[in-house]
């Protein structure tokens, strides 16, 4: 019943603070509304063209076709009452909104990392020696942590650089290993060996 209870209360300190680690993130810095970027342009209604009217092509150069499409915009047609096309530019308004998401996930990343290696250290200094239950909130709040780097990461893993893709998992690895080694400590394996023994 006692390890039952220690599970509950790690794994419950383990997703509220994940929660709360994101749902803080988001209530300061919210992440970008699309509609806020690109307007979503209903289709003209034009009349039925008379006899014999005929649009006249309207060519755009392909160099600022490219340069356009190298920017990650879009050609963006205005067309006149007949439906003919008159002019046209570049809409740039999915490349902000792709740079804003980019932007927003690494401020997600930095900030859920920082509050997960605070969570770490804080859980692995709570003294489980004064008050036992220090030792079950610790270890929520070290996997809380843990889930928090995790997931900050995957949410900026995509737009993070190839190069520093492997440093960042490397030291999560080691993050990991060093949690392992502290916590499963070899005392605690000697202690089990000499009552054995006795």
């Amino acid at each position: 019943m006692a390890e039952l209870k220690k599970i509950l209360v790690v794994f419950v300190v383990a997703v509220l603070f994940s929660i709360f680690v994101f749902t803080f993130i988001e209530a300061l810095y919210p992440s970008p509304d699309y509609s806020d970027y690109c307007v979503e342009k209903m289709p003209p209604f034009f009349p039925e063209p008379e006899k014999g009217t005929d649009c006249s092509p309207l060519n755009v150069p392909p160099q600022f076709s490219e340069d356009c499409f190298s920017r990650g915009g879009h050609i963006d047609y205005a067309y006149n009452e007949s439906g003919c096309p008159v002019s046209y530019e570049c809409n740039m308004c999915s490349a902000d909104y792709d740079n804003a998401s980019s932007k927003h996930a690494f401020v997600v990343f930095v900030i859920s990392s920082l509050f997960g290696l605070a969570a770490v250290l804080g859980g692995v200094s709570l003294p489980s020696q004064k008050n036992p239950l220090n030792e079950w909130v610790g270890t929520g709040f070290m996997f809380g942590g843990l889930i928090s780097v995790f997931i900050g990461t995957a949410i900026y893993f995509s737009d993070l650089h190839r190069v520093w893709r492997p440093v960042v998992i490397l030291i999560e690895l080691l993050l990991v290993l060093w949690l392992s080694y502290k916590k499963l400590s070899p005392k605690q394996s000697s202690v089990h060996v000499r009552r054995r023994k006795k």
